[in-house]
């Protein structure tokens, strides 16, 4: 079968079974599943459904993103068919899909438009979009199809929407082979620097290692702020620096400088660093200058970048100098590349770049998380770790996605026999990223109001945790804590399900994400108060929840759901998804109670068995350390070993100290000395650890 007819069956199939299991229409599904993928990309973020149809009125959406690092709102719609063969979208078709949400998004703070709304929801997010408007520097009309884009299509333009710039995106059937089978963290794309700029003017900085080149540039502010406004936030996705708007001092300092001396910007700036996956020269008038980079990052400068972005954007000025009249002609900024051949290596040098770029910032933990043992941990207990028959019968694993398409690849890679055998151990319905681990973990936690800042922002807030109680004990995320979050992952998935499957979301649909994750913090957050828990031993063990805890996360959801739509609950917050995201939101709902009586005792831990089950989790988590570290131990080289014993008599450490004799006994292990006990190994681990946390390094 031809590749991309295979990707597209694979995708219909997995739409249709998550349809047909959730009892809700394919077009949904596929609106869910595509967004999840470009969400988790870092493409768009904050992903809101609500279709709304009006045929008379030629309207059509299917839901919004606002991303306030590009201050632009997307409508987005889908394009969603079913037949055995590919289908082609022409430019005709993505005209008249445009025009559907352009008249919709015209229309969003009409108040006769508004009142015209049949379910109050539908205003609701109607006028939860207008909060954005007078923000918005953009618009964008993302199309969803499972169609494939006419090869006679170059480019598609947009009227402007609210007589504010307007681009059309399409993401077909191509497009989400490419992300799907990607295997990085974000979508390939390149930028043609000949035809923005004429080059980029640069010099070489290393020859010495062809698989890693480094670059000195001269990076033109109008450039910059051109490929920023083409490719907006996926060049910061590898930035370990958030954008934190021109009320912070350093922004306002960048600023004043593009404002008063564009021409010294390059003096007082201290530039950018970044990396890329691949470079292509040409010669202009006798001069070498980069034409081509691919999947270009910015791993240090984001602030400068969108500042240089937003400044001509904003309103006043200081004196008579107003922001609009900027000359980012005169504006020109140093930038240091790296180019990283080898695929195997993208990822650690690209962290290491960023740690070492930004050493003299506050910089979180959590921007460095990606490349976390933490995440590689999770990946060897769920190939490792098989899950209770439950009541299918058959015992199952789940895949953690550590690095996007890494399931597709797997399955791609196999035979067909070798294909049925990996589907049965390893379920679709049983994948999860990372950015799934940290929407659950942190709803876990009763933290809604983090897990609805995003996909991306959610994981790096939980990182900012998870890697210090990694780093201080890491023996806590063993075989236990695996066990229970997969017991998380069934009690968000199930949830999900019963709010979507209940009689009141039915009747009104909308705000399904709020309303899943406040359910089940809130309802964590209330049996806390009661000395009590969920049982997730009992969810482990049943591979579901039960019917009772169904039914009250049904009945607590239609409560929640009700405050999180009421204008008196949010306090004056007009928009219940900025709500949501706010701390002062989640405060609110601390302050409220509720009577949980649809739940049976075996749904709750109470007192004396939370101390119980943790207790339980402590000797299991220890055992499976044991194990892993015995294994561990002869992960690192016997050079390595040697050098850490070397390292500690050169601190004053008497030979006889565990410091150096265990290290010491790790290496003579390899020349015929004896293996190190259970406890020697998980301490010669620490040991290692200690040392790289107090100056050793090793190569």
């Amino acid at each position: 079968m031809e590749p991309l007819l295979q990707f597209k069956s694979e995708l219909i199939n997995g739409v249709k079974l998550s349809a047909e299991k959730e009892l809700c229409f394919e077009e949904e599904k596929f609106f869910e599943l595509i967004s999840e993928s470009i969400s988790e990309a870092g493409i768009l973020d904050n992903i809101e459904y609500h279709p709304y149809r009006n045929s008379n009125k030629y309207m059509k959406i299917d839901g919004y993103s606002w991303n306030p690092l590009e201050r632009t709102l997307s409508g987005i719609i889908t394009d969603y068919e079913d037949s055995e063969d590919i289908q082609i979208i022409t430019k005709t078709d993505l005209v008249k899909l445009g025009k559907n949400v352009s008249r919709f998004l015209e229309k969003i703070d009409d108040e006769n438009f508004l009142d015209s709304l049949e379910e109050s929801t539908d205003r609701v997010i109607a006028s939860s979009m207008s909060l954005y408007l007078p923000n918005a520097l953009k618009f964008r009309v993302v199309v969803l199809s499972t169609r494939k884009l006419s090869d006679r299509v170059k480019k598609v333009s947009i009227e402007p929407i609210r007589e504010k710039p307007t681009s059309i995106e399409i993401w077909d059937l191509d497009r989400l082979k490419t992300l799907s089978e990607s295997g990085t963290e974000n979508e390939p794309f390149s930028i043609d620097f000949l035809n923005i700029c004429n080059g980029l003017n640069n010099l070489p900085a290393n020859t010495e290692d062809e698989n890693t080149l480094t670059y000195l540039c001269v990076m033109p502010g109008k450039v910059l702020s051109e490929i920023y406004d083409e490719f907006g936030q996926r060049l910061l996705e590898a930035n370990v620096r958030t954008f934190l708007d021109f009320r912070s001092s350093v922004n306002n300092g960048i600023r004043k400088a593009l404002l008063t001396e564009p021409e010294n910007f390059f003096s007082y700036n201290n530039g950018l660093t970044c990396t890329a996956t691949h470079v292509e020269f040409t010669n202009v008038g006798g001069v070498r200058v980069i034409s081509k980079l691919d999947n270009l990052q910015i791993v240090n400068g984001g602030q400068t970048t969108a500042s240089i972005y937003f400044a001509p954007r904003e309103k006043g000025g200081i004196g008579d100098k107003l922001y609009k009249d900027i000359d980012l002609d005169k504006v020109f900024v140093q930038m240091k590349l790296t180019v990283i051949r080898d695929e195997e290596k993208i990822e650690n040098l690209k962290s290491r770049i960023s740690q070492y770029a930004n050493t003299q910032n506050s910089i979180q933990k959590s921007d460095l998380v990606s490349n976390h043992p933490f995440h590689r941990n999770i990946e060897k207990l769920a190939l490792s770790i098989p899950m209770p028959a439950g009541e299918t019968g058959l015992s199952t694993k789940w895949f953690y996605e550590r690095a996007r398409g890494q399931y597709t690849t797997r399955v791609r890679a196999l035979t067909k026999a070798q294909k049925d055998r990996f589907m049965l151990e390893f379920p679709t319905s049983q994948k999860f990223s990372k950015t799934d681990m940290a929407k659950f973990e942190n709803t876990w936690r009763m933290k809604p109001h983090e897990v609805k800042k995003g996909a991306q922002a959610n994981l790096k807030l939980l990182g900012e945790v998870i890697s210090d109680e990694y780093d201080n004990d890491e023996t806590q995320f063993k075989h236990a804590f695996y066990r229970e979050l997969i017991a998380k992952a069934i009690l968000f998935k199930s949830a999900d399900s019963s709010i979507f499957k209940s009689n009141w979301y039915k009747s009104e649909s909308g705000f399904k994400a709020e309303t899943v994750t406040y359910t089940l913090a809130f309802l964590r957050h209330l049996l806390i108060q009661q000395k009590k828990d969920i049982n997730l031993s009992r969810i482990f063990q049943n591979q579901d929840i039960s019917p009772t805890l169904s039914k009250q996360i049904e009945v607590l959801g239609e409560f929640v759901r009700e405050k999180i739509l009421d204008p008196a609950f949010r306090g004056g917050q007009g928009n219940p998804s900025e709500f949501c995201k706010s701390p002062k939101g989640w405060e609110a709902f601390k302050a409220l109670s509720f009577d949980l009586d649809n739940l049976d005792i075996s749904d709750v831990l109470n007192s004396s068995e939370i101390k119980e089950k943790k207790e339980n989790n402590k000797n299991i988590n220890e055992a499976g350390s044991q194990i892993e570290a015995q294994t561990g131990i002869m992960d690192v080289k016997p050079e390595e070993w040697n050098a850490i014993v070397v390292f500690y008599k050169s601190k004053g450490y008497p030979t006889y100290h565990k410091n150096i004799s265990l290290p010491e006994k790790c290496y003579k292990m390899y020349v015929g000395g004896g293996f190190p006990s259970d406890k020697q190994s998980i301490e010669a681990l620490r040991i290692r650890q200690k040392a790289y946390s107090e100056g050793f390094d090793f190569i």
